[in-house]
């Protein structure tokens, strides 16, 4: 599944779409296409995992979920869930779920949960998470109301880096290391966007997909953990349980 870093890479290759006229919206996916004919894009914006194409009254969410992709002025073999065709080319997306809001981005999302906003606000984060003291702090991070944008290579690594078992309950990690996770997020999240210009990201990480811990050189636990049910990569050595 596509995370935060990735959505934003591809909102940064379709820049040259910002300010033209979408000349025909279609694919088979079930969402009203009818208003997004002949009208400018105004803008193209993010979310957590969304991309946003933004129009003067309304906006659509396209979500890529686990096996959605994008391919820009190419086509493959089976139907697109979704497109916008322009006078110099198309945009298409296969296997994604897409919704028409009314309004502005701003009016449905609250971007001070999204990792690579400016508006993201740690000390609100800190608020919402007391609302989640008794759950684990590895299934807290994939919730996108908290973290959106937080997928499951983000998490492993940012736990690993601040050194806070996944299973750990969230009212029992001192106040100090919750803050110094979140910078972790975000710090790591800018660090993924870096990577996918040069297609490093899983080679890069420390603990994602590999056996043994970089520190210690101890075998790693490797297996599906909290409710998220998603494989989780653990150095018991370096990552303390809270509980």
């Amino acid at each position: 599944m596509p995370e935060g870093p990735s959505i934003l890479f591809l909102k940064n290759k379709l820049q040259r779409y910002k300010g033209k006229t979408v000349s025909e919206a279609s694919g088979y996916g079930e969402m009203d296409k009818s208003k997004i004919v002949n009208i400018k894009l105004v803008d193209i914006e993010t979310y957590g995992k969304n991309l946003l194409f933004v129009f003067k009254d309304f906006f659509v969410g396209v979500h890529l979920g686990l096996f959605g992709s994008m391919l820009v002025n190419k086509r493959k073999k089976v139907n697109a869930s979704f497109s916008l065709h322009f006078a110099d080319g198309e945009i298409n997306f296969y296997v994604a779920k897409t919704k028409l809001y009314e309004g502005k981005p701003s009016d449905h999302f609250n971007f001070k949960t999204d990792i690579l906003k400016p508006e993201f606000d740690p000390e609100f984060i800190l608020k919402e998470l007391e609302n989640h003291g008794d759950e684990m702090i590895g299934d807290v991070l994939m919730d996108q109301h908290i973290f959106a944008g937080v997928g499951n290579i983000i998490r492993i690594e940012t736990l690993y880096h601040a050194k806070i078992h996944p299973q750990s309950i969230v009212k029992e990690i001192p106040e100090k290391k919750l803050v110094f996770l979140l910078k972790m997020v975000v710090d790591y999240a800018e660090e993924f966007l870096a990577l996918l210009k040069t297609g490093g990201v899983k080679e890069a990480a420390m603990v994602y997909g590999k056996k043994t811990c970089p520190k210690h050189k101890t075998e790693l636990v490797i297996a599906e953990m909290g409710k998220i049910k998603r494989k989780t990569y653990v150095c018991e050595k370096c990552q303390k349980l809270y509980q």
